[in-house]
């Protein structure tokens, strides 16, 4: 089975543990960028449709440093994670080019069905903005 690899930025170190674990056995490898002063700069050089980006991680700017990660890997689908939920987050993970929104604790067929739907929104050829 070829491997997704998929990226993830937290602030949380045990939403990696937690994901890999939900993970296992599934065509999603996920590697964790946390570590890193600069994520973008590991979204420039990995081959990843999917950014789980937590919004803790970005501080009180996450919607700044969420635009600027699409901004550095067009066509990546970048993932808040959040331990709140609620429609105005959700409607302002859209209004700063984000894909979708997933909430501790995470349950596996969210989780799963996030990603499938994330993925196959990267591969779709939209059509490019008239200029």
């Amino acid at each position: 089975m070829q491997k997704i690899p998929l990226l993830i930025v937290t602030s949380h170190t045990e939403d990696v543990e937690e994901l890999k674990s939900i993970l296992r056995e599934t065509p999603w490898e996920l590697t964790d960028a946390s570590h890193l002063e600069d994520p973008s700069a590991a979204l420039k050089g990995a081959a990843v449709p999917i950014l789980l980006f937590d919004r803790d991680s970005a501080g009180a700017c996450w919607q700044v440093t969420m635009r600027r990660l699409i901004k550095t890997r067009r066509g990546v689908c970048v993932v808040l994670l959040s331990s709140v939920a609620d429609q105005y987050l959700w409607d302002e993970v859209v209004q700063h080019g984000g894909f979708d929104l997933l909430t501790r604790p995470f349950r596996k067929e969210q989780v799963l069905s996030t990603l499938m739907f994330a993925y196959a929104h990267s591969k779709t050829p939209w059509p490019k903005a008239a200029n």
